[in-house]
């Protein structure tokens, strides 16, 4: 077997890898602007490509271990140690991979972000007691006594 199956790959890999950056900048916008209601959809698209991307790693594993290399990272090291098309392709995919983590990252810090303020309104929303909503189903405010009456 030639490198051009493991280039080929190598680039579609890549390429897989810009999409999925692509879909978490769009996930990262939707997260800015509060456009939540697109994340259910960007969801099953992430997941596609995740799957996708799986496929593809097999698919590079099974190239280096067709030209005798490991089929992981070192492998993959040590057949771009050996080419230098091999080399530029590897390296195109880990500067893509890396993007994709910072980009994974900023989204995980929005997500946190948004959750906190979330648990912060629900607990101005609850008042002090936890078990007693501020609001109630009609969206009036409850009444917070001890049951007992005032004028008594």
């Amino acid at each position: 077997m030639t490198t051009d199956a493991l280039l080929t790959t190598l680039a579609a890999e890549t390429n897989a890898i810009r999409a999925f950056s692509a879909l978490l900048l769009e996930e990262q916008q939707a997260l800015v602007n509060g456009t939540l209601d697109a994340l259910p959809e960007l969801t099953e698209r992430k997941t596609q490509a995740v799957t996708d991307l799986a496929a593809l790693g097999r698919e590079r594993d099974a190239r280096l271990e067709a030209l005798g290399y490991r089929p992981d990272e070192s492998g993959a090291t040590a057949a771009a140690a050996a080419d230098t098309g091999i080399d530029a392709a590897w390296k195109a995919l880990l500067d893509a991979a890396i993007e994709a983590k910072r980009a994974n990252e900023t989204n995980g810090v929005l997500i946190r972000t948004r959750l906190t303020y979330t648990q912060q309104a629900l607990n101005v929303l609850y008042g002090p007691q936890q078990n007693a909503p501020l609001y109630g189903p009609d969206g009036r405010t409850a009444p917070r006594s001890s049951g007992g009456s005032i004028t008594a």
